[in-house]
């Protein structure tokens, strides 16, 4: 998952890119790619107890290989049911 976000961030990131700046890329990048987007789903639809505790595990080990902080950021707004709900709906949308 994190490759193909990489791929996408590398191609059109911009130079100041706030945390809601890349969750909607990663929307786009799930757009893009269907097997993205069926795990990026699966992650979503866990219930928020098993949720949280795998994206911030993603996350931790995000920081140790300093991946920027924007996307951090993004991937740890879906660890909240507001912020999976989100996404699910603007998954469903496009």
């Amino acid at each position: 998952m994190n490759d193909i976000v990489a791929r996408f961030l590398g191609r059109q990131r911009p130079e100041q890119s706030a945390g809601s700046d890349v969750l909607a890329t990663l929307i786009v990048a799930a757009t893009e790619d269907a097997a993205f987007r069926k795990r990026l789903v699966f992650i979503l639809r866990l219930p928020q107890s098993q949720r949280e505790p795998l994206i911030k595990t993603a996350v931790d080990e995000m920081r140790l290989r300093a991946e920027p902080a924007d996307v951090q950021a993004a991937f740890l707004a879906l660890s909240t049911e507001g912020g999976a709900q989100t996404a699910l709906r603007l998954l469903k949308g496009l």
